[in-house]
């Protein structure tokens, strides 16, 4: 008999002794449908905030973008498309 049986039937003994569940650590986790969602909150908690902020950010990265120099316009609107994939990660991140 290997220690690791020997170990789990001792625990096994006492459980059954003492009344409790084998795992006692174990927790039945609640349903599903009776909790409430949690909701957001914070400053960038609305959906307007967050497509504010995201065309900012677009905005912003292209303005950045042109007065660094960027080849044409094609260019810095690129980089505000990567601006803007980065910003969605967060706010999806985040929530």
């Amino acid at each position: 008999m290997s220690r690791r049986s020997r170990r789990q039937e001792e625990e096994a003994r006492r459980a059954e002794e003492s009344g409790r569940d084998e795992e006692p650590w174990r927790e039945e986790e609640p349903a599903a449908s009776g909790t409430p969602e949690r909701k957001p909150d914070g400053p960038l908690s609305s959906l307007g905030v967050q497509l504010g902020l995201l065309a900012a950010v677009f905005a912003l990265a292209v303005l950045v973008a042109e007065l660094f120099g960027a080849a044409n316009l094609g260019v810095a609107f690129g980089v505000g498309q990567i601006a803007f994939a980065l910003a969605v990660v967060y706010l999806i991140l985040r929530r």
